[in-house]
């Protein structure tokens, strides 16, 4: 009855158009479109009660029987006969200058559930109708996935790329589908013959699980703390990693011993989070975040303890890798921009203690007759390191030291230098020597600084020294002053040269004589004597002040007069005369005198003695000899007259 009523309506439209007017009916099947001017009318879906959801620029209309829509201007649509079997609506298409697309194919494609959600590694399977509406034949299936999917079609239990269908014969296939672990919404496009079929993947989750078994930490700041994660994937995968950490925070991912910024996930697979805390960090919590793929969590650290402002230790153990022994006296210097911060020599048992502000430090460690190490090490506040050391003797090394460079000396001095060679090295060696002396002097190395025989080479064992003496010898002729040496010693073994430089100070000679002219006088008692000294600059060098000093006899309670009084000074062998004039009192005992002269200078001075005879003139002898007569001869008459009782 309704196919009747169909012909009927077209009929009656076909004759009350007008004559430019076109009809054209079309069978739709379910998920079919057609393009008519440009516009995509697509028959979605049938209800039991006969309605159709046809969908027209995008916009779904739900029909009855015989309801019209329009589709474009001037052209419009009727929904005619619906059949439930075949799952296809029968529609009028009227009006002017109808242009028709590609028709609708033979084949067709539906799918219940076109649309499912999974999670990765996890397979998702369509069931999909394919039907016949044209001739018998063999039809293609193809399924298109996104790259990396794992995509077939089966049909039981077996996969197939096509199905033999006669007309009208419909057969269940199904697409079976394994994303990644990438998640979002991702189509799927199967065909068959030249109809296509598209199917919606959501896939939800990263897929990769992060799993750590202590998330929340307690460390002092400038410490490190580790974090133990386990990643897990149900798909193989590579994933990779991300770390957000505080400001002034470093954090690396270690697995295998190395660090890594990426795993590769089959499984399980354990990796280390390691967080360094920098010694100025507030106590606190902290948060961080870690990342592995799509997949986060949160973990957590609390600073227990700040350095901020404090100095970090760092202990140095310098040792011998040959003798196993630690090596003391090493220098130790830590250097930043080029400029020594802190330095330290290391103890007996080889150890170097110091201290400096956190930061990034070059260690130097150097030691005579031993290779220098150079190192690149980070001190924290509040933190102890240790350092170890390893120096190697080296095969050829020498110190050579005069213990007395400088010496001071007058003209005909021996000028005697000691010098200590020391073969440090491990292998003995010989050592030559070069001796630029000053012009006219001469000079000699040695090994017996009373010897005059000299010596151009010596050969030291490894581990001892010897004493050499370089002797210099000034000519008689040499003015006053500094002169220099240069001693340069050079290793057979190595080629190294070490010169060592010796200055001899010069200075003149002090000397001072003098002459009285005579050792000897014959002075009568209240008389004056006059003599003439001469003094004399025996030395090299001028004496200044230079005066006379006379020292009579106590008891003659008188005083020299000496003229001139003093010269200001005296030159290299000249003579200055001094007159000396003394009396010797009237009351003076005839005998011998010693009166003393001396020569006296700033720098030197000399003593003569002169020998002075006092007599006693004008008869005074004999008055005493006839005093003493007289005496006697009062005796002897005393004795006659009055004789011996």
């Amino acid at each position: 009855m309704r196919r009747i009523f169909i012909v009927f309506f077209a009929v009656l439209l076909a004759t009350s158009a007008l004559a430019s007017a076109e009809t054209f009916t079309i069978v739709l099947h379910t998920g079919q479109s057609i393009s008519v001017n440009g516009v995509t009318v697509r028959f979605l879906d049938f209800s039991e009660d006969g309605r159709v959801a046809v969908q027209v620029k995008g916009t779904t209309h739900v029909l009855s029987y015989g309801d019209t829509i329009e589709v474009v201007k001037g052209i419009n649509l009727t929904v005619g006969s619906l059949s439930f079997s075949e799952s296809s609506v029968l529609l009028v298409l009227y009006g002017e200058n109808i242009s028709m697309g590609e028709q609708p194919s033979n084949i067709q494609l539906e799918s219940r559930f076109p649309s499912k959600i999974t999670q990765p590694g996890e397979d998702v399977v369509f069931t999909v109708r394919v039907r016949n509406l044209g001739q018998e034949g063999f039809v293609p299936v193809v399924v298109t996935a996104p790259r990396g999917w794992d995509a077939k079609v089966l049909a039981g239990n077996s996969e197939v790329d096509g199905v033999y269908l006669k007309s009208g014969e419909t057969a269940e296939v199904s697409v079976v589908l394994r994303p990644p672990s990438r998640p979002g919404k991702y189509p799927v496009v199967l065909q068959a013959g030249d109809s296509e079929l598209t199917l919606w993947v959501t896939v939800v989750g990263g897929g990769v699980e992060i799993t750590c078994l202590y998330p929340v930490k307690e460390v002092e700041a400038g410490r490190n703390v580790s974090f133990s994660l386990v990643l897990s994937s149900k798909v193989p995968v590579t994933v990779p990693l991300n770390v957000t950490l505080p400001s002034g925070w470093e954090g690396k991912f270690l697995a295998g011993g190395d660090f890594v910024r990426g795993v590769y996930l089959s499984g399980e697979s354990t990796v280390e989070l390691l967080v360094s805390v920098p010694s100025n960090a507030s106590v606190g919590w902290y948060p961080i975040e870690v990342g592995a793929g799509d997949a986060r969590t949160t973990l957590s650290v609390y600073v227990s303890k700040s350095h901020a402002g404090e100095n970090g230790t760092v202990t140095v153990k310098v040792l011998d890798p040959e003798s196993g022994n630690y090596i003391p006296g090493a220098s130790v210097q830590l250097l930043r921009d080029g400029e020594t911060v802190v330095s330290a020599r290391t103890l007996s048992d080889g150890t170097a203690v110091i201290e400096a502000p956190e930061g990034e430090y070059t260690l130097i460690v150097t030691k005579d007759a031993y290779n220098t190490v150079r190192r690149t090490i980070r001190v924290t506040a509040g933190s102890e390191v240790e350092v170890k050391v390893s120096l190697k003797k080296l095969p050829y090394y020498f110190t050579a030291d005069a213990l007395s460079p400088t010496k001071s000396g007058v003209l005909g001095d021996v000028f005697v230098y000691e010098v200590v060679l020391k073969n440090l090295g491990e292998n003995d060696d010989t050592y030559t020597f070069d001796l630029k002396a000053p012009e006219g002097w001469g000079a000699l190395v040695t090994d017996d600084p009373s010897s005059r025989r000299g010596m151009g080479s010596v050969y030291v064992e490894s581990g001892s020294d010897t004493r050499l003496y370089v002797v210099l010898i000034p000519p008689d002729t040499a003015e006053i002053g500094d002169y220099h040496a240069a001693l340069k010693i050079t290793s057979l073994g190595s080629g190294e040269e070490k010169i060592l430089n010796f200055t001899a100070s010069l200075s003149g000679s002090y000397g001072i004589a003098l002459s009285p002219g005579k050792y000897s006088l014959k002075i009568e008692a209240g008389k004056s004597a006059e003599l003439h000294v001469r003094v004399y600059n025996t030395g090299t060098s001028p004496l200044t002040n230079v005066k006379l000093n006379v020292e009579l006899p106590e008891d003659w309670k008188t005083k020299a007069q000496i003229t001139p009084e003093r010269m200001s000074e005296l030159g290299r062998d000249e003579v200055a005369e001094f007159t000396v004039k003394f009396t010797v009192p009237a009351n003076v005992d005839s005998g011998d005198y010693v009166v003393k002269i001396s020569a006296v200078s700033d720098q030197d001075k000399s003593e003569e003695k002169i020998r002075v005879t006092v007599t006693k003139g004008g008869g005074s002898e004999y008055i005493g000899i006839a005093v003493i007569l007289g005496a006697l001869v009062l005796l002897g008459i005393l004795l006659r007259k009055y004789g011996r009782r």
